[in-house]
């Protein structure tokens, strides 16, 4: 086999540099939750590129993660999103909330779920109205349009429950911001990213290359539908100019890599996936009653056996890997000014070779940062 060209840094050749399109603008004070997931760890890092002040709530201050924020300037609380004193502490003087904070996962306890997605932004958006913050970007999901089965959706679809219990807690979650936000006189914004690939992520290519390393990845109906996912760095963009638009109070926006074009195809994002980690492209493919039946199957039998973690097959991975559905970001273009600087073939390429160990490391920190838990 010839050598692998080196691959470059994900951030070049692609028109970004953190202080490239936010250094232009007004230094703010920003609260966040949910630092140490993907966006809100990216979140810290580029605003504080850009010259931003930021606070932000982690449950251990002492992790690895927290504690390479501290060490850019971040100002890291001890708390619970719930924990009304470490919300206060945060959100004295600030010109924004971000909350990011959410509990992730397919098999997850529904109320433990409720109590994180739906109670921790209620306990955001009382603490901002109590403390006088005018501002609120809320970080919601793709999951509150239910389950479309084809199309292409607009922020105009109608956010509706799926009956599983990520999509119903982001669900209720976005709906309780901006309706408490319109009674309060709080101005909320939702951003509604996809699947979020980049530094960081625990769960999506991490995961997929562990199953492509099985040969357990299983296509739906040979893996022709359009796959959304979106780069962290896309979906902080978006965040950070909708930080700035307290005008847009009540509004939602979409988040994707593909604007212009149609998203590749599951079958083209696990082959280019394989193909960074240097490993079998998937091929076995059933039909969509099938590959249903075996994911509650392996749920069942996973729960059966007392096992935690999450079976390499659920009745969500099914759904999110057959349906015909592009999710529509123009909004985003159109009112923030929002370019995406990244294809998602490229990006998952450049990722899923540094996480299998093919590339170099993102950052340094990055290979430090703690495993995380169903809470980010």
């Amino acid at each position: 086999m010839g050598q692998r060209p080196k691959p470059q840094h994900p951030l070049r050749g692609c028109g970004w540099n953190a202080r490239g399109p936010r250094a232009t603008l007004a230094a703010m004070k920003i609260a966040a939750t949910g630092i140490t997931s993907g966006v809100g760890r990216r979140l810290c890092e580029i605003a504080r590129e850009a010259g931003h002040e930021v606070a932000g709530i982690a449950r251990d201050p002492t992790r690895l993660d927290a504690r390479a924020l501290s060490r850019i300037g971040v100002r890291v609380v001890g708390g619970d999103v719930e924990d009304r004193r470490a919300l206060g502490d945060i959100l004295r003087g600030v010109d924004v909330v971000v909350h990011a904070a959410a509990a992730v996962g397919e098999t997850s306890n529904p109320a433990e779920m409720e109590r994180v997605n739906v109670g921790g932004t209620r306990a955001v958006i009382e603490a901002a109205v109590e403390a006088g913050v005018p501002h609120v970007v809320h970080v919601s999901s793709v999951a509150v349009y239910g389950r479309p089965d084809r199309g292409r959706v607009t922020e105009a679809w109608p956010t509706r429950t799926s009956g599983l219990p990520y999509e119903d807690s982001k669900t209720h979650a976005e709906r309780l911001a901006l309706e408490r936000g319109r009674a309060l006189g709080l101005s909320v914004v939702a951003v509604r990213p996809p699947m979020i690939y980049g530094p960081y992520d625990r769960n999506f290519l991490p995961r997929a290359i562990a199953t492509l390393r099985k040969r357990m990845m299983l296509l739906v109906d040979g893996g022709r539908a359009p796959l959304n996912v979106v780069w962290v760095d896309h979906v902080v963009d978006v965040v950070l100019r909708a930080a700035e638009r307290r005008d847009l109070g009540g509004e939602a926006f979409n988040v994707m890599d593909e604007v212009d074009a149609r998203p590749p195809s599951v079958r083209e994002v696990f082959e280019a996936i394989a193909r960074a980690a240097e490993l079998r492209p998937p091929r076995l493919s059933l039909p969509y009653p099938a590959a249903m039946a075996a994911a509650r199957s392996l749920v069942a039998a996973f729960s059966l056996a007392g096992r935690k973690e999450t079976p390499p097959l659920t009745p969500f991975v099914v759904k999110l890997l057959s349906r015909d559905v592009v999710y529509d970001a123009s909004k985003a273009v159109r009112e923030l000014g929002w370019t995406p600087r990244m294809r998602s073939l490229e990006g998952v390429s450049r990722f899923s070779a540094e996480i299998a160990g093919k590339a170099p490391a993102y950052t340094q920190s990055s290979r430090a940062a703690s495993p995380g838990s169903a809470v980010e």
